[in-house]
């Protein structure tokens, strides 16, 4: 029998260790392997990692919202991927399970019961705490594919570029994004026309609706003045 793979994308070390601990007493010759970033989940499979399960903080220092979740999801389909967070509510999970993911499972859980929790997942069953199932309100719209894949384009953004859709999303002109960034306006220009074409959007309009539907649905936080992760130069 092959040993258990397993790939944790947790930021926090201690926590992150002692996960790992647990998994090893719990699965006797078990593969972990570990990232404190998205990006560095991303290396990790994309180097040939191919875990039996992925186990995912919510927050992390390099993804917004339930960006993370959305882009190993887009990435790694076939590949189970559990939340393990400290964040919870009833509308985090449901929303969790809608965008794909096989699980949720609180941090503040004990040991036993996050390993449980685990063969369950690895028995190819979902893992969600019970959750009321509320009627919809009227006009009330999941998330689409079309949101779901902006979402995903967005970590194509650089930093740079992020902030500058920040800045283009509060109404600000060329003129202003430039002073605020401290770089030229033709410089703003060629990122503009970058973001547009890996977001598939040909203006500002469209730029600054499709922001403001993905903040409503919870896909994104407003708090983000730039790239997660980074701060703009100019602040205040």
């Amino acid at each position: 029998m092959q040993p258990q793979r397993f790939l944790i994308v947790d930021d926090h070390p201690l926590f992150l260790e002692a996960l790992e601990t647990a998994l090893h007493v719990a699965f006797p010759g078990a593969l972990v392997e570990t990232a404190g970033s998205i990006e560095g989940a991303r290396r990790s499979l994309a180097e040939g990692t191919r875990p039996d399960l992925i186990l995912l903080d919510l927050k992390m220092p390099d993804s917004a919202g339930f960006e993370g979740v959305v882009s190993l999801r887009a990435a790694h389909p076939r590949i189970p991927l559990c939340v393990i967070s400290s964040m919870s509510g009833e509308e985090i999970v449901r929303q969790i399970r809608d965008l794909g993911a096989s699980g949720f499972i609180n941090k503040s859980e004990k040991r036993e019961n996050i390993i449980a929790a685990v063969r369950r997942l690895l028995a190819g069953e979902a893992h969600f705490p019970e959750i009321a199932r509320p009627a919809e309100p009227a006009g009330t719209i999941a998330p689409q594919g079309r949101e779901l894949e902006i979402l995903a384009h967005l970590r194509e953004l650089t930093p740079q570029q992020y902030k500058v859709l920040g800045l283009i999303c509060e109404g600000k002109l060329n003129k202003q994004i430039a002073y605020e960034l401290d770089i030229v306006e033709t410089t703003v220009k060629a990122h503009i026309t970058s973001i547009f074409k890996k977001l598939s959007i040909h203006n500002r309009t469209q730029a600054v609706l499709i922001m403001q539907k993905l903040k409503l649905q919870g896909l994104i936080v407003d708090d983000q003045d730039g790239f997660p992760g980074e701060e703009r130069r100019h602040a205040g």
